[in-house]
């Protein structure tokens, strides 16, 4: 699947990911000529700039559910310090 024409904000974390880790396999084989290497290394950082945006987005979005000490539900962002 090539979406290089595809813009990485219309695409989701794991139709990017997926691209990426092709991309990392075609570099990593060194039969491109330098022209698409270059293109596939723009590519690639594009994608891995997605990548990371939804996963800071999706860290953001998380909340942990918490009993107060009168019994009430609350939430509170999640820290993976505490677990």
């Amino acid at each position: 699947m090539t979406t290089d024409k595809k813009n990485t904000e219309d695409i989701d974390f794991e139709q990017a990911y997926s691209e990426l880790e092709s991309i990392v396999e075609r570099m990593e084989r060194g039969d491109q000529n330098l022209e698409k290497s270059l293109a596939d290394f723009e590519r690639g950082v594009s994608l891995m700039k997605r990548c990371h945006g939804v996963l800071k987005n999706a860290e953001q979005k998380v909340d942990v559910l918490v009993k107060d000490n009168e019994g009430l539900f609350n939430t509170e962002p999640f820290d993976d310090k505490s677990l």
